[in-house]
């Protein structure tokens, strides 16, 4: 079902994604901040997309679009400004859901990257990207192990940007 390569990266994202969803919610215990919370339930449920790609490819998709939805509407609302967000949600699969949301959450938090200038938003924001592309590829074209590890990369820089 899974090619060596495809199956490495797919843990390495598991991986990733359950230690950012670990410290979320560690970080909510300590300091009890709301958005500490949803970045845990958020990695949370992508971290279940993922597993659940194990029993039926693309079937994960769905969780990872809440996940990545839960992310971009905590960041709009961190952001507090005057942005109308454009967010339409066709009747379309949840590969193109999860791919819209992260696409647009990393773009938010490389704007707020050019506002701080704080490493943490940039290695972020260019790991949402590079997630956004993953699912591109894996959707569109259909290169499952290139778009594995592109995801893969992707959650070890959000990673890096914890331990950071």
């Amino acid at each position: 079902m899974y090619t060596s390569i495809e199956l490495i990266s797919l843990i390495i994202s598991i991986i990733a994604t359950t230690i950012i969803s670990s410290i979320s919610f560690y970080g909510y215990i300590k300091v009890e901040s709301k958005t500490l919370l949803k970045e845990g339930v958020a990695f949370l449920l992508i971290t279940l997309g993922l597993l659940s790609n194990f029993l039926m490819p693309y079937a994960g998709f769905y969780f990872e679009a809440v996940g990545f939805l839960v992310i971009g509407l905590e960041h709009i609302k961190e952001l507090k400004e005057d942005i109308a967000p454009l967010i339409i949600i066709p009747y379309v699969a949840g590969g193109t859901v999860a791919m819209f949301f992260s696409l647009y959450a990393g773009i938010e938090t490389l704007i707020y990257y050019q506002k701080t200038r704080r490493i943490i938003n940039l290695l972020v924001g260019a790991g949402l990207i590079l997630v956004s592309l993953s699912i591109f590829v894996q959707i569109i074209y259909y290169y499952l192990a290139i778009g594995y590890i592109i995801q893969a990369i992707g959650y070890v820089i959000m990673l890096s940007a914890l331990v950071h």
